[in-house]
């Protein structure tokens, strides 16, 4: 499987708000009640994504063409990670998690931050991350603060 990671373009706005929409209700929904779903599906809108660009850089990754999975990274710290749920357990994640850390050593980051659903949390501590505090939202639910020093 050749899995391509490119930076987010505009135009993948449409693919990614129907992936990360439907992981959310796949897959976050066994860890989060209805109304935190439903303000996540209404927040990651095509607008939304486009809008986020400007202060955050994102990458796609494909797989044989189809947009599969996506992350962010803004400053030091990692956003918004989802792979689409039929693609779970292939290495997109970490594929996308090692190119943002890639990215992030590029930038001379050395430690990046994340905020972990409870879906996530096992795939970060694979990944290396370590769950510092848990916090918690009215609109987002609960989450765990992860972090990770990050070497070449």
């Amino acid at each position: 499987m050749q899995i391509n990671i490119r930076t987010f373009d505009v135009e993948d706005a449409e693919a990614v708000s129907r992936l990360i929409r439907k992981n959310l209700v796949e897959v976050n929904s066994r860890d989060y009640d209805g109304a935190v779903i439903d303000y996540m599906c209404r927040l990651f809108s095509p607008a939304y994504l486009r809008e986020l660009t400007a202060g955050r850089v994102m990458f796609v990754a494909e797989v044989n063409g189809v947009v599969s999975g996506t992350v962010g990274l803004e400053g030091d710290e990692v956003c918004a990670l989802y792979v689409a749920p039929d693609a779970h357990g292939q290495g997109i994640g970490e594929r996308l998690m090692r190119h943002a850390e890639e990215v992030a050593l590029e930038r001379n980051i050395h430690v990046l931050h994340l905020s972990a659903s409870l879906t996530a949390v096992g795939f970060y501590e694979k990944m290396g991350y370590v769950a510092r505090e848990r916090e918690e939202s009215e609109y987002f639910g609960p989450a765990y603060i992860m972090t990770k020093l990050i070497e070449n």
